[in-house]
């Protein structure tokens, strides 16, 4: 699979995530946190579950994910001007308990993942142990992930990922310039949110299939950048969502972008969302690694012991302001045994008072993924 064929499977999938979110109020995710986990499951896995996971994925083979994985965590390393961390770490059962060797060496090689011996049992320690890796990884960010609840002597294997992001505007907004203004949560209802403005060059383009214009905000360096998708319509947000889970290339728009003078007023925002992975992933057809008759998890460890993911969970975090973008997300997994351009005027008015999506975006590679509505 090649950089672009990629992007466009963590564009779809992220697509389909986010489409599954709370639709009544703010929510931010890393869909490519939680594909990082799952990649690493698939290796692990026979059908049904194998089958469900590549096919989610949009990835066609194990091989394919090795190489396809393995690229992007290169990619990783290769972004400047802004700090971006991904790590993976698999937590085992002590005492004779460890990854299958093949599949260790792919989490070494393909992933980059780390491992540490944990005693489950003391659960209330083995949680403050995982959970204060997640905060050293994400800037104290994401606190609290693994509850001590979810940890008991059954428990074999804890997979974390975490991914944090931290990026200064190209051009940063003046704070004299924030003001608080009417933000349209629904055609009948407004709050009042602080705005920022700025008038510059951005990337823009208008879209007639999404309804939407499209507007990239570029960090330093410009190796990164936010995306925002604004619906023309009040309540036009869910319909956008729709449209890209079912397919539409947003990648393809921004690749078709072209700097243009913008008057450019968006909202300052904090969302925090927790996600029940174990609830989000059926949806997308990821069931079976639940069932613990036949999880089809049967090459993780290196002895024939049954596994099924007991507790799959996602926190993330976002906060946007007049400096720049600061984004953090991790997932983690408990398993126990058992375009089109158009022509514009002179100067372009994009006005983000109303709900719409944002992805922030690298190599052509989505990161994270928010909607603002206000709230």
């Amino acid at each position: 699979m090649d950089n672009q064929s990629l992007s466009s499977s963590v564009a779809k999938f992220s697509a389909k995530f986010c489409n599954e979110l709370n639709q009544s109020q703010s929510v931010v995710a890393s869909p490519l946190s939680a594909k990082f986990l799952l990649a690493l499951l698939t290796l692990g896995s026979e059908d049904p579950a194998h089958s469900e996971l590549l096919s989610s994925l949009g990835i066609s083979s194990d091989d394919e994910i090795r190489s396809s994985f393995k690229s992007l965590s290169q990619n990783l390393l290769s972004i400047k001007g802004v700090t971006l961390n991904v790590a993976n770490k698999v937590y085992i059962k002590e005492g004779d308990y460890d990854l299958n060797e093949d599949l260790k060496k792919d989490a070494v090689s393909v992933f980059n993942a780390a491992f540490e011996k944990v005693d489950f049992s003391q659960s209330k320690a083995a949680a403050n142990l995982i959970n204060k890796w997640v905060e050293d990884q994400t800037n104290n960010k994401i606190r609290k992930l693994i509850p001590a609840d979810s940890l008991n002597a059954g428990t074999s294997l804890v997979l974390v990922n975490a991914i944090y992001f931290k990026g200064p505007w190209r051009s940063p907004f003046d704070p004299l310039n924030t003001s608080d203004q009417p933000f349209h949560i629904s055609p009948s209802e407004t709050v009042d949110v602080p705005m920022m403005y700025k008038e510059d060059d951005f990337f823009y383009s208008e879209s007639k299939e999404l309804n939407a214009q499209l507007l990239c905000l570029e960090y330093v360096k410009s190796k990164a950048s936010m995306l925002i998708v604004l619906p023309e319509k009040i309540d036009g947000l869910n319909e956008v969502l729709a449209k890209l889970a079912d397919g539409y290339d947003l990648i393809g728009d921004v690749r078709n972008m072209f700097k243009k003078e913008v008057q450019v007023t968006i909202p300052k925002f904090k969302i925090e969302t927790e996600i029940d992975l174990a609830e989000l992933l059926p949806k997308l057809g990821i069931q079976s690694i639940f069932d613990q008759n036949n999880s089809g998890l049967t090459k993780i460890l290196n002895n024939s012991e049954p596994l099924s993911v007991s507790k799959a969970v996602q926190k993330a975090f976002i906060e946007v302001n007049e400096e720049g973008a600061e984004a953090a997300a991790a997932s983690a997994m408990v398993m126990v045994g058992c375009c089109l351009t158009l022509d514009e005027p002179q100067v372009i008015k994009f006005t983000a008072d109303r709900p719409f999506f944002v992805a922030i975006i690298s190599n052509e590679t989505i990161y994270f993924t928010a909607t603002y509505r206000g709230n």
